[in-house]
């Protein structure tokens, strides 16, 4: 198994509510691998979450207990917003109706009763896996969409295509996914593993020829931050907003990335 699936976190959101599926389901989940399991109860808060957060989840699991709606409903409306990170369905039975309107609803896969953890944990991984390389996968970064599938960054306003080096992809797309400062050191260790010959300047290197890539003019330092001894990504559209962020102390940042539009416009059910 490569070693970012085995070792590095990655952060679930699980709507429905957990202790329906037993008492130690949430431990389970999480067993053996490196999990941040986020919960919410109803389809509208799962929507008012991933309308503020969406970008920070690699996986979302949706339980058939929901009070506000059903799994393949809230699928459906997920999809309809754009967010296609992978999406598993929870079932209390194998009954083949359901099954069938999941899968038409959008959903990855669907995962009947009884559950059996290992087989869920590995058919997260399988997916998120299959997503992170898939062309459906569009980040978006500053004036950028970042298409980790093809390795490109591909600019809204003209459409213009900025190659990246597998390298280069594999660093934007972990501090795409890190909430908050990354050091050298980790990010040696996630994205060059352990390979005797990578140091910190290797690092530092390719930090360096990604900036003169992403950076919307030369020589300002506006999407690729400095922070705390290591990097920090901000994703953020509009230029002015870039360079106000690039100037702020960390927590005005994060007030300013919790903001979000009204939730009337985005979680109608």
């Amino acid at each position: 198994m490569p070693r970012d699936v085995a070792h590095r976190q990655r952060r679930i959101l699980f709507v429905g509510a957990a202790e329906h599926f037993g008492t130690e389901f949430r431990e389970r989940l999480t067993d053996h691998d490196v999990i941040d399991l986020e919960s919410v109860t109803t389809a509208i808060g799962a929507l008012e979450i991933l309308a503020r957060r969406m970008r920070l989840f690699d996986a979302i699991v949706v339980g058939s207990d929901l009070p506000d709606c059903d799994g393949p409903t809230l699928c459906a409306r997920m999809r309809r917003r754009d967010i296609y990170v992978p999406v598993i369905l929870l079932n209390h039975d194998d009954n083949e109706y359901d099954i069938v309107r999941g899968l038409d609803a959008g959903a990855n896969d669907v995962v009947c009763a009884p559950f059996r953890m290992a087989e869920l944990r590995a058919r997260l991984r399988a997916q998120i896996r299959a997503y992170e390389t898939s062309e459906e996968a569009i980040l978006p970064i500053g004036p950028f969409e970042f298409r980790p599938g093809s390795r490109v960054l591909v600019r809204r306003t003209t459409g213009a295509r900025v190659k990246l080096t597998d390298k280069e992809a594999a660093v934007l797309k972990f501090l795409y996914r890190s909430d908050g400062p990354v050091s050298r050191t980790t990010l040696l260790h996630e994205v060059w593993g352990y390979h005797a010959r990578a140091t910190t300047h290797t690092v530092e290197t390719h930090i360096y020829r990604l900036r003169r890539k992403i950076e919307p003019e030369a020589g300002q330092i506006t999407l690729l931050l400095n922070e705390d001894g290591g990097y920090w990504l901000a994703r953020e559209h509009s230029r002015g907003n870039l360079q106000k962020i690039g100037s702020m102390r960390r927590p005005e940042r994060d007030v300013m990335r919790s903001v979000v539009h009204p939730s009337s416009h985005l979680i109608s059910m």
